[in-house]
């Protein structure tokens, strides 16, 4: 699911205003290979659809969120964020998965009762 490019909205804004979101940990493609194509290269999780009649492009973006995080929390701030860089523009925003910060070391799993594993 890969967009050309519309020209009205900035793919690279996106993506760098949602960089700076708490609980975004980051873009994603997803298993769609969603995308805006720019000359040589791709911006991975953020599409851009023109919308007829001269209003402003349509914005979907994939995002992974951080664990701990409230998803609905996340959309609300990665839709204001998408508002600053593209104002006016319907946003849509796929939450693709969820990332757990590196654990120090494995927390190891108690032996059930009786010798095996729960």
């Amino acid at each position: 699911m890969s967009a050309p490019v519309t020209g009205a909205v900035d793919a690279d804004r996106v993506a760098a205003a949602l960089a700076a979101v708490p609980g975004v940990a980051g873009l994603t493609a997803g298993p769609a290979g969603a995308g805006t194509y720019l000359p040589g290269r791709r911006v991975d999780g953020v599409v851009l659809t023109a919308v007829p009649g001269g209003r402003p492009d349509r914005v979907t973006v994939h995002v992974v969120a951080a664990a701990g995080t409230a998803v609905r929390e996340v959309a609300a701030a990665v839709r204001e964020a998408v508002a600053a860089v593209a104002p006016g523009s319907p946003v849509d925003v796929v939450v693709e998965d969820v990332v757990v910060e590196d654990v120090a070391e494995p927390v190891p799993v108690p032996p059930a009762p009786g010798g095996g594993r729960p």
